[in-house]
């Protein structure tokens, strides 16, 4: 700037005008200002890489997940694709990545590290469970590769709107509990329609418009739990159990009580005919349960006057015969049961025998045996009787023994 001639003879070799000096002064300076501040770009990287690996200490690499697989030999097998389970939970890793060998896996556990959206799962065909709660999720996507998904956990994400769930044709529960669906009302959930969810946790979102009822839930065919509570929405719907039960025909599960048979026709009464429709529906539901009652006791007496009346009539007819209950030729079915269950034992019995409870008997017989040696003698008897005596005892069975052992209720013969 100070040798102006000397200036425009290094930048063109002629002279220049002082615009064009100028231009090319500018030119110059935007040029290393954009070189500091790509270098400046390229340290603040590093940087964020340098603190993102601090929080975490590693990153989700096949080193660290071989260092997992032979940190518990019991729980994972050497080759990654025969383990169907893996668990990285409280790792800190910010991407899923590198589950491109574990394709036999079918219950994944990630929750609580900083993953900020759903991938490398595509070569996971057969996943079947997967729990991505207490991360940084924003949207749900990278599905496409799970199309037996049956469990699918996403609490306390980021999430604010619910899609990418239609290919999902064997999803049956969705858990998606303190996310920020709703902002944009009924736009946010419509996607659930088309979906084959059973089981929609939503509760402690923002859903604010009382419309999904109408066009989400009462539209969902196979929807049999639902978890609402803790949304806006539920204050705004009108008398929100009975018009939710009245409505969703197949629901048996509302927040935090089952939704029994009684419960749906006082919620349709009322949806009816209000308050007074009710009380009559649970009068009639009342006396039908009385009616039930009553007959289901008529029906238990009727029983045992008939297998009386059977019986009498069974005795006076035997008075009348000729044969016994044992000799008789024809042979009832209580008389054939009892004799296959004793040729049954007869060909079993070697099966059947009961080595413990003979040692035991055993063992009452020679104790009576020992106290009958052990009991004094009268002074008119010898050696040599007592000795006759012995070997009596020793060759006869002993009397009949009264004593019960402790565990013959389980040997007993008619328990059996």
């Amino acid at each position: 700037v100070q040798n102006p001639v000397r200036s425009s003879a290094q930048f063109g070799g002629s002279a220049m005008s002082t615009s064009d000096l100028d231009r090319a002064l500018h030119a110059s300076v935007l040029k290393r200002e954009a070189a500091k501040e790509a270098e400046f770009r390229v340290a603040r990287q590093k940087h964020e890489e340098e603190v993102r690996l601090g929080f975490g200490a590693t990153d989700m690499t096949k080193a660290e997940l071989k260092k997992l697989i032979d940190s518990d030999r019991r729980l994972y097998y050497r080759s990654e694709e025969l383990n169907d389970k893996l668990f990285i939970q409280y790792k800190g890793w910010k991407e899923l990545k590198n589950l491109e060998g574990w394709t036999g896996l079918k219950a994944l556990y990630a929750e609580c590290n900083a993953f900020d959206r759903i991938s490398g799962l595509s070569l996971c065909r057969n996943l079947r469970s997967l729990f991505l709660q207490e991360n940084c999720i924003k949207r749900i996507e990278g599905l496409e590769g799970c199309p037996l998904l049956w469990n699918l956990n996403l609490n306390n994400n980021f999430i604010e709107r619910i899609e990418g769930l239609a290919h999902l044709r064997s999803l049956n529960t969705l858990t998606i509990q303190k996310n920020k669906i709703g902002f944009s009302g009924v736009d946010d959930l419509v996607q659930l329609v088309d979906t084959t969810i059973s089981t929609l946790d939503v509760q402690d979102n923002k859903i604010w418009d009382p419309d999904v009822l109408p066009e989400v839930f009462v539209r969902m065919a196979d929807l049999r739990v639902l978890y609402l509570k803790g949304n806006p929405c539920a204050k705004k719907i009108p008398n929100y159990r009975k018009g939710i039960t009245a409505v969703c025909e197949n629901l048996k599960y509302l927040d935090d009580r089952p939704v029994f048979p009684e419960d749906r026709r006082a919620a349709e009464a009322f949806n009816r005919g209000g308050l007074e429709e009710e009380r009559a529906e649970r009068r009639r539901i009342k006396e039908e349960e009385s009616a039930k009652h009553e007959r289901n006791m008529k029906a238990f007496q009727d029983m045992i006057e008939n297998v009386r009346r059977e019986k009498r009539e069974r005795d006076s007819m035997r008075e009348e015969d000729k044969y016994t209950n044992a000799s008789d030729p024809v042979i009832s079915t209580e008389q054939r049961m009892r004799q296959q269950v004793e040729r049954w034992k007869e060909e079993h019995a070697d099966e059947i025998k009961d080595d413990a409870r003979e040692h035991a008997e055993r063992c009452l017989s020679a104790d009576d045996r020992t106290k009958d040696l052990e009991t004094p003698r009268s002074g008119g008897e010898d050696v040599e009787n007592v000795q006759s005596e012995t070997n009596g005892l020793e060759e006869k069975e002993c009397s009949k023994d009264n004593r019960k052992l402790v565990y013959e209720d389980i040997w007993d013969d008619k328990v059996l």
